[in-house]
């Protein structure tokens, strides 16, 4: 009688049993609603930094891995999303901005000098300035606003001045905003609207520019009289034309492939607006706001809106702590330096530095409410000076709060030193820099700002990860447009509107910066378990793109194109 080998018996039953238990797994194991494959994936996860699937349920990630162990989630509605050769990489994540703003800029005369606009010269300015008078914006706040021109760009390398922008209208008043946002240019009617005269004295943390040899304004507004200025003038005027302005915003971005964007120094008038905009389900990508405490009538007035606001999402928008500035810009001159700028601006003395935003007591008084109250701080600093009144202040206030963690961050961080940059560390704040800094004012930093020496070290990017400092990087927008691409070319390349290499020991990689905007950003957010990887569990925030960022020669960063935006699973821009 034949015997059945036992050992090929066992094999047999095992065989039967791993396959009905395989099927039993594949059956009770959740089906994705889509599957993205068929390209590159970087994770950004430093464990598995690629993948070659990703599988998404309601919104979130529920694998990742290779092609075929990912397919066991396909079900029967599952969308196979081929990526036909193209780079799947986490969302951006904008690490700081002033998201309304961009909305405004989408609305104004675009008065940027190339590659973003066409300004060369005050002419320019006057002629888009004159094409811009019968747009809706005009007729609806009764002014002629412009934004972002740069008098670093101009053939002058002067400011527009009142004159200047009394060619545009003498009737209407005109403001043109520079591209730091820090300062800006009214006309003649403009002043008088403002009621700013030869009597009218420089508010705190602020500069009325006048005709030299008098006290006659001359139309140009620094820091403090400029945002009281800008603010009233440029708020929609109706639910209408803020709800347009909001979309315009969001467009920008998600053009750019971010997911999550920040409401930086925001405004009670800009808090009204996303609250609106989130209640009317507006809001496709998350929008983290940080009020400016003085941009309230009352520290009350502050307080009650702080408490009474979402600390976590509701519809995309959510408050996410305090934002407050030091000092102004290094490209417009107002930041505050510890040595004179190497060219003063005209009119200043050989030893000016430019100067302080916000005094001490001010500072001390808000640092103590964040930490009082367990809201993260974002501090404005660009000057060398102004971070060591930061960090003077800082360091007294988390003694008085030793078990306070929340996560200040520095924003810009253009000219800090190698000692800051040490006390950062001991303080644990993220310092976040405006890395596209190095494109579009290198040249200017190193010839009339800084000169060669400090203008190497701008978005010392290098140095702070040799001391392990996560930093993030942005745009600021809309000082320069939403373009995450250029903070990544920024960093690795560091060209100036020139080509030439500036600080060329501060370039750092490819994968560095990306995590500039993605992990690290995630985690500055207190967000890092949710956005920033590509991993189970968090959410289906991705960006797509052309090329794959680690490939391709650096120099050829700026070529690549975003060609779709995900939030949560969902498509909410794709290429035409």
């Amino acid at each position: 009688m034949f015997k059945f080998p036992v050992k090929l018996y066992l094999i047999i039953f095992s065989t039967f049993l791993f396959s009905l238990l395989a099927a039993c797994d594949s059956k009770d194991q959740p089906k994705a609603d889509s599957i993205y494959l068929g390209g590159t994936i970087i994770t950004l996860e430093d464990s598995s930094p690629s993948a070659e699937a990703v599988a998404v349920k309601d919104g979130r990630i529920i694998a990742v891995g290779n092609r075929s162990d990912i397919l066991n989630f396909k079900g029967d509605k599952t969308h196979l999303i081929n990526l036909q050769g193209k780079t799947l990489l986490p969302g951006f994540i904008d690490a700081h901005g002033h998201f309304s703003l961009v909305g405004v800029l989408a609305q104004s005369a675009n008065l940027a000098a190339p590659p973003e606009g066409v300004s060369q010269n005050i002419n320019d300015i006057i002629r888009l300035m004159k094409e811009h008078a019968a747009s809706p914006q005009a007729k609806e706040t009764g002014w002629i606003i412009g934004m972002n021109y740069d008098d670093s760009q101009l053939a002058s390398r002067q400011h527009p001045t009142a004159r200047d922008l009394d060619k545009i209208s003498s009737d209407l008043p005109v403001l043109i905003i520079h591209q730091s946002a820090h300062l800006g240019v009214v006309n003649s009617k403009g002043l008088e609207l403002l009621g700013i005269n030869e009597h009218s004295e420089n508010p705190p943390g602020g500069v009325i520019r006048r005709i030299a040899g008098s006290q006659q304004p001359n139309g140009v507004l620094e820091e403090s009289i400029l945002f009281k200025v800008a603010l009233e003038v440029i708020k929609p005027k109706s639910v209408a034309s803020l709800f347009n302005l909001i979309k315009q915003a969001q467009l920008q971005y998600v053009k750019a492939g971010f997911t999550t964007v920040q409401e930086g120094r925001a405004s009670a008038n800009n808090i009204k607006g996303l609250v609106a905009a989130s209640a009317a389900n507006l809001l496709d990508i998350d929008v983290v706001a940080y009020p400016g405490p003085d941009f309230f009538k009352s520290d009350d007035a502050f307080l009650k809106m702080m408490k009474t606001q979402p600390h976590n999402y509701i519809h995309h928008y959510r408050i996410g702590g305090m934002k407050l500035s030091l000092d102004g810009s290094p490209q417009g001159k107002t930041a505050w330096l510890t040595q004179p700028y190497f060219k003063p601006p005209a009119g200043k003395p050989r030893n000016y530095a430019g100067y302080a935003a916000m005094n001490p007591q001010k500072l001390s008084h808000y640092m103590q409410m964040a930490f009082a109250n367990k809201w993260q701080l974002l501090a404005h600093s660009n000057g060398d000076a102004a971070t060591d009144e930061y960090i003077k202040v800082l360091t007294a206030t988390e003694k008085q709060f030793p078990d306070t963690d929340i996560r200040p961050v520095l924003i810009h961080a253009q000219i800090i030193r190698e000692d800051q940059l040490d006390q950062l560390k001991k303080l644990k704040v993220i310092p976040s820099f405006m890395t596209v800094h190095t494109f579009y004012w290198g040249d200017w930093h190193r010839d009339s700002v800084l000169g060669q020496a400090r203008a190497e070290r701008v978005s010392p990017t290098q140095s702070a990860l040799k001391r392990k400092l996560r930093y993030t990087a942005h745009n600021d927008a809309p000082v320069t447009l939403p373009n995450s691409i250029m903070i990544l070319s920024s960093q690795v390349n560091r060209i100036t509107r020139s080509g030439q290499i500036i600080g060329k020991d501060q370039r750092v990689t490819v994968m560095q910066a990306l995590k500039s905007i993605t992990i690290n950003a995630a985690r500055q957010y207190f967000e890092e378990k949710a956005k920033g990887s590509i991993e189970v569990g968090k959410l289906a925030d991705f960006v797509i793109l052309d090329k794959n960022p680690l490939t391709i020669p650096s120099m050829d960063l700026n070529s690549i194109k975003i060609i779709e935006t995900i939030k949560e699973g969902q498509n909410i821009y794709r290429k035409q």
